[in-house]
Order: C-alpha cells, then structure tokens, then sequence
C-alpha cells in the first residue's frame, strides 16, 4: 500500500539521541513499534563492523541493525535495555556507501544505501534494477533481506538479484558469499531476516534501463465474490505483470459496516518500444495516489513505471496490513473466503475509527531461498510455482492508537484461519503471527537456516523475541530471558 511518511525521521531520532543522550529509543515508520537500547553505532566502515562485533562477541551483547524502519512487525526490534544483563545495541550502516558498477552487469553498493538513491545513481548509468518492490523508502540490505516484490509471474523478489554479499558473523568474521561457489548458502543469506549477521555489501544483477507501458483498467465490483474474483483470475491469465487495487470497502460509521465501492481498478506493465515522454510519474495516480480509478496508459522508465517514488506518496495516516503468499492454483477460492472472512469478523471492528478497506493482489515468480514467502519446497508436482499475493489495509479517518493495534490483533487472525489450507506464508514484515509448527511446514528449509543461524551467532547476540518466537530458536530464550 501506498501511504508511506519519511523513512528519515526514525534515522534523525536515532541520530540526535546519538549526540544528546545515554539510551536510544527507535522507532519504525508509523511509531507502533519502537525500543530502546542502550547506544546506538554507525561504524564508518566495513572495518568499523568487524572491530565493534570482535569486542562485543565475549560480552554477548545485544546487537540489532536497523535501517528505514519500514515494516508493521517486530522483525527488527532490538532488545530492550535493562531486560536483560547485557548490553543492548542499535546499529546503523548508513555509512557504509560504497557503489561499483561491474562490467558483467552487476553492481556492488555498501549496506548504507536507500532504495531511492540507488535507484537514481543508476539512472543516471543508465541501468535500473530487473525488479523493484511498490515503494522505494526501504533500506537496500533491508529490502532484500526480508522479500521486498514487486508482481509478475515471472519475476521473483527482489532477493534473486542478489549474487554475492559480505555478511559479518558474531565474532567479526566477514565473508564474502557468491552464489556460485556457496550456491547452497546464498539460498539461507539472501533472505537472512537480520539472524544471520551483518550484511556489509552486496552485489545484485542490473540491467540496461528500459520503458514500460503502463495501462490502468477501472473494472466492476460485485458482492458476488466468486465472480469477481474468477474474472480476476481470467485477468491474470492475459497478464504477466498485473496489480489489482482492489476491491475496495468504504466503512459506514452510522450501519458500522463495510459497504463495497462499485469500481476498483487493476493496472499491467508490458515491454514497450516507446521513447517519447516519460509521464507515469506526472501523474501520481499512477503510484496508486489520488483519483486513481479511470482509464489510462502511460510510459515511463521501468523504475518509475513500476515503483512509487517519495513524490508520489500521498498519505502518512495508521494502518495495518497482512500480506499472504499462496500457490495461484487456490487464487479464486483464497479470495473468496479471506473476503468472506474479512466480512464475518466485522463485528470486532465497530467502535473503532475505520475509514476505508483496500484488498490488494499481486503474482510472484517461486524462488528456492530458504525463508522466502514464495519459496517451492513444498509444493506438489501439480503447482505452477507461481504464488498470489493477496495483501488487505485497513486505513483509518484519524490516526488513533486503539483502532490501529485492534485491526493490527485482528490481522493475525487470518493466518491461523487459512494458513494450512492454502498453503499460505505472511510477509515477514507485515503482521506475521507467531506459530513455528506452521513456520515449519510452509518453510521446510527452516531446520537449514537455523544451523546456519547457530554458526553465525553461538550466543544469540543478532535474535529478538519476534525471530526466537517465529522461528522457533529455542537455545536463544535463555540469552533473551524469554
């Protein structure tokens, strides 16, 4: 979803408490979720890493890096100071900038790096990523590390363009993972979820910059919910790279009920031979900003085609989201009972200040990553291995604290109801429930990543408590007094 504010703010918070204060309170981007540590680091260099994990590895202390803060989970709070006898640690790599572009069309950045300036410094090489998420706000090493995706059936998340990274252990160790000689390791450090080290640099694949058209369709809502989804899918099968915004539920506060708009809209990128005006981002709408429901075509640079740039961000209201990945094969079935199901819980929802319900659908490309949400491993021989992404935000008409942790309790609710049914994997940053038997049986690869995850750090310094309830690391409630 599109209403994003400043990732920076959380950053100059840290910073100015670098300079004022003894403790660090961090916060993510819409401030539901913060902790506090005792320091907050940015080392100047790869270096500076190594020599500050070798001096804190005997005393076993806390360590969490944080980039933009962009995500609705506790995936990377860090261990709040006094809750155990250890030191607690922040850790920025905004400094750690370095940029090679490599002459097999590759480039090597530092962890520092934001979405958005990278993807301006490649412009201007002319190159741009293969494949970016909706939002450009994230942190590079951030993004990747968690599944940041953008849709089609043929792409997969953007942790695919990842072909070699330099990952420092809990004792300082750095190494350089290439995911030709440590093919089977790349697999575990792609999509690393902050446990496994600090990742100091990676290379990703790039490609020569190219436009795209853009076309936005309005199209019919019905309350007949399998004849909307089953003419959603009809649309997918015409459309490689597809977004649907949509349906959308206006809330009737006198009624206390959702109420479905008439019209929602899907948009599809296609390859294009156009060189004219790039006009995609002059017209915000086509970021799923403003008055985004009418017909239109656009073209731009597939960066801007694809990705909502700072600009285009129309709205720092609260909300909460889930964000579920299962086989496309259940696509019409899944959505039909998620809306159903949405539909029948509305009763926890009254009281609260709802203003408006979006369901979001994309598809995604299966990849072989260990904690992937679209990973294959168990998939049967009858999957395509492509994977619906079925997203729902609840949006507020006011930013109120009770309405946002009541919809954000409720939105876990979802996962237990269908998550052995379809199959389905939550985004790890988006409102992931606590459930390691379900962890398991939708990431079989989990008992790898965890030896690995062992190796990397004996003494629990990079878990929290989401990783050690999530994943089930039972040898690090001790060192997190869980």
């Amino acid at each position: 979803m599109v209403a994003f504010r400043s990732m920076r703010l959380p950053l100059l918070l840290l910073l100015l408490n670098a300079t004022f204060g003894s403790a660090h309170r961090w916060f993510n981007w819409q401030y539901e979720v913060s902790c506090e540590s005792d320091t907050f680091i940015a080392p100047a260099d790869e270096k500076g890493v190594a020599d500050f994990l070798k001096k804190e590895f005997p005393k076993q202390s806390h360590i969490k890096v944080v980039g933009n803060g962009h995500g609705f989970g506790n995936l990377t709070t860090c261990t709040n100071k006094g809750s155990t006898n250890k030191t607690s640690h922040i850790v920025s790599l905004t400094n750690l900038k370095k940029l090679e572009i490599n002459k097999d069309m590759t480039v090597t950045v530092g962890a520092g790096w934001e979405v958005y300036d990278l993807v301006n410094e490649l412009k201007e090489h002319n190159l741009s990523f293969n494949y970016l998420g909706a939002m450009r706000v994230q942190n590079i090493v951030g993004a990747i590390s968690t599944g940041t995706h953008g849709t089609g059936q043929n792409i997969t998340n953007m942790a695919t363009q990842v072909v070699s990274l330099r990952v420092a252990d809990a004792r300082g160790e750095i190494r350089t993972i290439d995911a030709h000689k440590n093919a089977e390791e790349m697999k575990a450090f792609r999509i690393n979820l902050g446990a496994l080290g600090l990742i100091t640099e990676i290379t990703l694949k790039v490609q020569p910059t190219h436009f795209l058209k853009k076309t936005t369709k309005v199209l019919n809502a019905t309350a007949d919910y399998t004849k909307l989804y089953t003419e959603l899918a009809d649309l997918y099968k015409k459309h490689d790279r597809m977004t649907v915004w949509g349906p959308h539920f206006n809330w009737d506060a006198k009624a206390e009920d959702w109420v479905i708009e008439p019209t929602f809209y899907a948009s599809w990128w296609e390859p294009t031979n156009y060189t004219g005006v790039r006009n995609c981002t002059l017209n915000y709408c086509a970021n799923g900003c403003g008055d985004c429901i009418k017909d239109y075509v656009c073209y731009d640079e597939t960066s801007d085609a694809v990705s909502c740039p700072p600009q285009g961000i129309c709205s720092s209201q609260f909300y909460a989201e889930i964000e579920h990945f299962f086989p496309m094969e259940h696509f019409v079935d899944a959505a039909v009972n998620y809306t159903k199901y949405q539909q029948a819980q509305t009763p926890k929802m009254k009281g609260f200040e709802n203003e408006k319900m979006i369901f979001q659908f994309r598809a995604l490309g299966g990849d072989d990553s260990y904690m992937s949400p679209a990973n294959t491993y168990n998939l049967s021989s009858e999957n395509s291995g492509v994977f619906a992404v079925l997203e729902i935000d609840w949006m507020q008409k006011v930013n109120h604290w009770d309405t946002l942790y009541n919809n954000q309790q409720f939105a876990y609710d979802f996962q237990d109801e269908f998550g052995s049914v379809y199959n389905a994997r939550s985004h790890w940053n988006k409102m992931s429930p606590n459930n390691p038997k379900h962890t398991l049986a939708v990431f079989p690869k989990l008992p790898e990543f965890l030896k690995i995850q062992e190796r990397q750090d004996p003494n629990c310094q990079f878990a929290n408590d989401f990783l050690v309830n999530q994943l089930g690391i039972e040898r690090c409630r001790p060192a997190l007094n869980l």
